[in-house]
């Protein structure tokens, strides 16, 4: 005979799957603006080159991608808090900078990453996934 017992909802569960999904995406695309700007500041104007937007902008993305789901930036709790929306986003931000350049540095990636081009992927970067992310929790919390 099987029993049946309730499923305890788990602490800092993801945000509902679409949603964390359609995030994630929207998140992929900031990335993206983020660098494309970058080379634009640089002379290169991104959409008369998509295709070497877009190796540019792969590896911080594929990093985003496997740092941010694991640092909680796709939970219930940091997507709903603004607290832990900075904490978690920053620290993975950091974190993502650095597998970015890891991945930028190897012969798959144009461009290299030298230490002056971290710092300011750092801080430039997060000053634009900061923000929307702010504002997705506000977002949120417009709607409750």
């Amino acid at each position: 005979m099987l029993e049946s017992h309730p499923r305890p909802d788990p602490v800092g569960r993801v945000a509902s799957e679409p949603f964390a999904v359609g995030l994630a995406v929207a998140d992929a695309v900031v990335v993206t603006a983020f660098l494309a700007v970058g080379l634009f500041t640089h002379g290169l104007e991104p959409w008369a080159y998509p295709i070497y937007t877009l190796r540019t902008a792969a590896p911080f993305v594929v990093a985003w991608g496997l740092v941010a789901p694991p640092c909680g930036a796709y939970r219930r709790l940091t997507i709903d808090s603004f607290r832990r929306t900075i904490a978690v986003v920053s620290a993975a931000w950091i974190v993502t900078t650095l597998l970015g350049g890891v991945i930028r540095a190897s012969s798959v990636f144009p461009g290299g990453a030298p230490l002056s081009f971290l710092l300011v992927n750092a801080a430039v970067g997060l000053a634009f996934v900061l923000p929307w992310r702010l504002a997705v929790t506000g977002g949120r919390r417009v709607r409750r």
